[in-house]
């Protein structure tokens, strides 16, 4: 098992025991709040694990890599980007996808451009913004978020690389 998962798990423990001794019925609230939100999540984990196994025997490694590898560079981390702001699913589907496309040799800028962009920008989202904000402001919010997200995957591409020389 995961140690932060252990600890994670031993902190909302101890704050469930603090809760109860200070308030019982809060504590209790906050259970049945948790195992609401566990039972409105699971079917999409459960869903979203299955097609993620699928997608990862799709993908051909040599493929991922050449697009998204560290060979592919700053274009493989722009490409993500842009498959990031293709997305609409929920983040029970992108982050199984993200770890197949680790697990098929993407670079991890890729990666991150492709989370980052998928929780910053959405294609499908944008003209839901146009009557809010008006159609020049959405429209540059949404290019900055794209760069945000080429920027963090290269930042997060030489910040491993650095850290991976001191593991």
């Amino acid at each position: 098992m995961d140690r932060t998962l252990v600890w994670i798990a031993v902190a909302t423990g101890f704050g469930y025991v603090l809760a109860c001794a200070q308030e019982p019925a809060d504590a209790l609230e906050a259970a049945r709040s948790s195992l609401g939100m566990l039972a409105q999540s699971l079917p999409w984990i459960v869903v979203s694990m299955f097609l993620a196994g699928l997608v990862s025997q799709w993908l051909e490694p040599e493929l991922v890599a050449r697009w998204l590898g560290r060979e592919a560079g700053i274009a493989g981390i722009v490409f993500g980007a842009v498959l990031g702001m293709l997305g609409t699913g929920s983040r029970f589907a992108v982050y199984p996808l993200a770890v197949s496309l680790l697990a098929a040799d993407a670079s991890p800028g890729a990666v991150v451009a492709f989370t980052t962009s998928w929780q910053l920008t959405s294609l499908a989202r944008l003209p839901a913004e146009f009557p809010f904000f008006g159609v020049p402001f959405a429209l540059v919010r949404f290019a900055i978020s794209l760069v945000i997200s080429v920027a963090g995957g290269l930042l997060f591409e030489w910040l491993w690389s650095v850290w991976s020389h001191f593991r």
